[in-house]
């Protein structure tokens, strides 16, 4: 059985002619307010996944996009932070890389230019002594 909407009496009651959505006019913020609208371009890790980029299938394909990019604003790698693939990070050791595959929630793995290793993620550091 299809219910008709247009006589539904519950729509009354999420239907508010009070509130204008297509007004056109612009939003007039406080002094100050306009700050509090975060862009969220700022917190996003550098990744070689981009769009129209079809995701590579082997080690060297990883790779290769690691070594067309570039290691401008790419964040040091911290075992506690959270990475998903394409990811770039900058590791103290191995350098720029690349992650390939998250394996579970805490691991995953990174392709460097000339190695690959088992990372941890989401992962706080022991305690120093």
């Amino acid at each position: 059985m299809v219910k008709d909407v247009d006589k539904d009496g519950l729509m009354d009651d999420f239907e508010d002619d009070s509130v204008d959505l297509d007004g056109g006019e612009d939003l007039n913020f406080e002094d100050g307010e306009e700050d509090l609208i975060l862009d969220d371009e700022e917190d996003l890790i550098p990744s070689v996944l981009y769009k129209g980029i079809t995701k590579p299938k082997t080690e060297d394909d990883w790779r290769q996009l690691l070594l067309e990019a570039s290691a401008d604003g790419v964040p040091e790698y911290r075992m506690e932070d959270t990475y998903k693939e394409g990811d770039l990070i900058l590791h103290p050791v191995f350098g720029l890389g690349v992650v390939s595959k998250v394996i579970t929630a805490k691991k995953m793995e990174v392709v460097y230019d000339t190695t690959k290793k088992l990372m941890a993620m989401n992962v706080q550091p022991p305690a120093a002594h």
